[in-house]
């Protein structure tokens, strides 16, 4: 028993220091910062001396986040097919099937998504 703490030992003073450093800089922080009042005129936006005509904020349509997230999906998918370009004389006949199986399941998700409209920008709700 006493061999397996003398082996963890390092990591436990690590990670107790990583704690308590994290608490001393929370801490200090909060000691350390102030809070400013909020000035209306100076947090909105400037319309050259004028009133601001409408909001600053608009809302935000859905589609350019799923259209986001899709590029994400299909820049992940890309990232797989780069090193699997370069070992495809190594491949076995297996490897090649789940390959096959990886993207035929990433095409049925974005037939699934072109089938709910989820690309189609000009529904009226």
């Amino acid at each position: 028993m006493n061999i397996f703490l003398s082996e963890y030992r390092n990591i436990f003073i690590f990670i107790l220091c990583s704690f308590v450093l994290s608490i001393v800089l929370l801490a200090a922080v909060y000691i350390l910062s102030f809070t400013s009042k909020v000035d209306l005129e100076k947090s909105s936006a400037y319309e050259c001396g004028f009133q601001p005509f409408s909001e600053t904020s608009y809302p935000f349509e859905v589609q350019f986040a799923v259209i986001a997230i899709m590029f994400l999906l299909f820049d992940i998918e890309v990232l797989y097919l780069f090193p699997l370009i370069s070992s495809l004389y190594t491949l076995l006949s297996l490897d090649v099937i789940i390959i096959f199986g990886f993207y035929i399941i990433l095409l049925i998700g974005l037939l699934f998504e072109i089938s709910r409209k989820v690309l189609d920008f000009n529904i009226i709700k």
